[in-house]
């Protein structure tokens, strides 16, 4: 199992990641204008944070990917953790939201469509990804856009890649069950609304069917 992108027992550096007055009122603005795609009327709570990269071993995390960077508290927690010779790409499609995070990470490399993540991996010249965080609300986009986002990304992870997402419904899971190898979850009530986190694991094995 040494190939698993997955730690127990990790903690993030700096438990207290919290939202600015400033960032929260442009997340409401963001939600107000397009609701599917932003999914919720506040940013994510330290809780959240903390509950979403805790189990990511990130020495063994070399290309990352974020789903829906919105206004940067789960980016800004990455860009703390991963390793300083890592690849990260944000992808956020709200054009406004998206200069804010290239001001904000410059050394981040900000992609526009989640559902062309193959794309940009290859633009970049990026064979694989390591570790996928997902924040967008899936359950808003039509069954076959989600269920073809989450095929790719389960391709495009190496074996023993992890990809965690934060829901605030469980209708995402027989997706996630059917996609991916291993799949756990938690509750997390200190969050506005409480959300689901699902953490994926692509097996590290490649199974041969006979």
């Amino acid at each position: 199992m040494a190939n698993r992108a997955i730690k127990r027992n990790f903690r993030p550096k700096g438990d207290r990641i919290t939202p600015s007055i400033q960032q929260s009122l442009r997340f409401l603005q963001h939600f107000l204008k397009s609701p599917q795609s932003v999914g919720s009327v506040v940013p994510s709570s330290p809780a959240l944070v903390k509950a979403l990269l805790t189990e990511i071993d990130w020495e063994a995390s070399h290309v990352i990917a974020e789903l829906g960077g919105g206004t940067g508290i789960v980016t800004r927690a990455i860009n703390q953790l991963r390793v300083p010779a890592s690849s990260f790409l944000c992808f956020e499609k709200n054009p406004k939201m998206r200069r804010d995070l290239a001001g904000q990470f410059p050394d981040v490399l900000l992609e526009a469509d989640a559902f062309a993540i193959r794309d940009s991996l290859e633009r970049h010249q990026l064979m694989s990804l390591d570790c996928v965080v997902c924040g967008l609300p899936l359950v808003n986009f039509p069954r076959g856009k989600r269920e073809a986002l989450l095929t790719e990304v389960h391709d495009l992870l190496r074996p023993g890649g992890v990809f965690v997402a934060f829901q605030y419904t469980r209708r995402l899971r027989p997706a996630l069950v059917t996609t991916f190898d291993q799949l756990e979850s938690r509750y997390i009530w200190r969050n506005l609304p409480p959300a689901y986190v699902f953490t994926c694991i692509k097996s590290p094995f490649r199974l041969c069917h006979f």
